[in-house]
């Protein structure tokens, strides 16, 4: 019986030893998707109108954001749970480029809520190709968006 303990202890060390290199070669792969602490760009928006509904709010923003020039945005967050401090975010952006073109994308994703600050997360997928992950920072008492955007495809 002791046997058969130390064989079963010898297998799963091996079967360790082996899950742990496979995830030293197969995790490094998935992880240079994109770098989360450093950001493609970065921007800084205003919430210009906020209309409050039954079964959710809407919010318009507008600013400038790095390599997209100014931008306009319409979300609409809708509560999952009874405190409205989680829930959905569906929206439409639309980004006018220094040299008149434009960029359009919808707007995918989740919000949290703690106190008066929102953080939404969501993904853009522009009509040039692009998909970005998009991490905004809302502010409602002060109306000022901290945005953070990293791309995950650049379209080409």
């Amino acid at each position: 019986m002791t046997w058969m303990i130390k064989i079963q202890g010898k297998t799963m060390q091996i079967l360790k030893t082996v899950i742990f290199l496979s995830m030293l070669v197969i995790l490094p792969l998935g992880a240079g998707a994109f770098d989360i602490g450093n950001p493609t760009g970065t921007g800084k928006l205003t919430v210009t109108n906020i209309s409050i509904g039954s079964q959710g709010t809407t919010f318009d923003f507008e600013g400038s954001v790095e390599n997209y020039g100014t931008v306009f945005a319409t979300h609409y967050l809708q509560s999952v749970d009874g405190d409205r401090s989680r829930g959905t975010v569906t929206g439409e952006a639309r980004a006018m480029l220094e040299d008149g073109s434009m960029v359009m994308t919808p707007h995918y994703g989740t919000f949290t809520r703690s106190g008066s600050s929102i953080q939404i997360y969501f993904t853009d997928a522009t009509n040039t190709g692009v998909v970005n992950f998009v991490v905004w920072e809302v502010d409602v008492l002060t109306k000022e968006v901290n945005l953070k955007y990293w791309e995950v495809n650049s379209g080409d």
